[in-house]
């Protein structure tokens, strides 16, 4: 890749103070302004020199590159200076200077060059790594977010099924009463039963057939179980929380499966 620092290694254009201001990524990389914008995928931009992944600031852009912008304009000011009588003026140093010939013997400088290409491939084994990590992280996050909103749901419907089973036990004990409301009412008409086929005056049936009226006409008035039961309030609280629930087994089944 160019190390020409007046040049973003993305789009090959100079920086300049407008458009195309330098910024820093986090590993230290520098790319122009458009370029960081085009590189941007669902808040993360990976490092187009390392391949490093990196979240996007909550401000929405990385850090102008001042020590970059201020090299550039040293280097445009040395550039822009006449050359002294008798020298010729030197190219702007842009570039990093190659390695000086030292005094190592063949086979210590090839024995640096091999060992500088396992470091080299040892960085860039990190920054893979460090990608792939990245990448895990954000569908961790993803994960864990779905599971929070799977607990609160979860936390929502425990406490929607015990009101529906508070519901429930109202119920049962309003039945029960009734019940017993009801035993005693048909003891009350069969002891009334046997007292019509037992009277033996004309007075005593008078009276008894007086008695049965009234316990008749009271049933009559009673509500009847019909009207009474079921309680439309319970059966639509228990009705509405086995659906919720339903549909809330229906979003733990896949996730269960991706987790197994």
């Amino acid at each position: 890749m160019d190390d020409n620092v007046e040049e973003c290694p993305v789009c090959l254009t100079t920086f300049d103070d407008t458009l195309r201001r330098p910024r820093n990524l986090p590993c230290g990389h520098t790319v122009c302004s458009p370029c960081i914008d085009g590189l941007k995928q669902q808040g993360a931009i990976t490092c187009p020199t390392c391949r490093a992944s990196h979240a996007v600031p909550e401000a929405g852009q990385f850090p102008i590159s001042y020590i970059t912008e201020g090299l550039i304009r040293r280097l445009r000011r040395l550039a822009s200076l006449p050359a002294e009588p008798g020298k010729q003026a030197a190219p702007p140093v842009t570039r990093p200077a190659p390695k000086a010939t030292t005094g190592f013997s063949r086979k210590a400088q090839s024995l640096l060059q091999e060992q500088e290409v396992k470091v080299l491939a040892a960085i860039r084994s990190c920054q893979e790594e460090q990608s792939q990590l990245a990448e895990y992280l954000t569908t961790l996050g993803g994960w864990s977010s779905r599971q929070q909103r799977l607990q609160d749901e979860l936390q929502t419907l425990v406490d929607q099924s015990k009101s529906a089973q508070e519901a429930v036990h109202r119920e049962e004990s309003r039945v029960e009463g009734r019940q017993e409301e009801v035993r005693q009412k048909e003891q009350q008409l069969h002891a009334a039963l046997q007292s019509l086929r037992t009277a033996a005056t004309r007075q005593e049936a008078y009276e008894v057939i007086e008695d049965t009226d009234l316990l008749v006409e009271k049933d009559s008035q009673t509500e009847g179980c019909l009207g009474v039961f079921p309680n439309v309030h319970a059966v639509t609280t228990v009705t509405r929380v086995g659906v919720a629930s339903h549909l809330l087994c229906l979003q733990v089944t896949p996730l269960a499966t991706v987790s197994e």
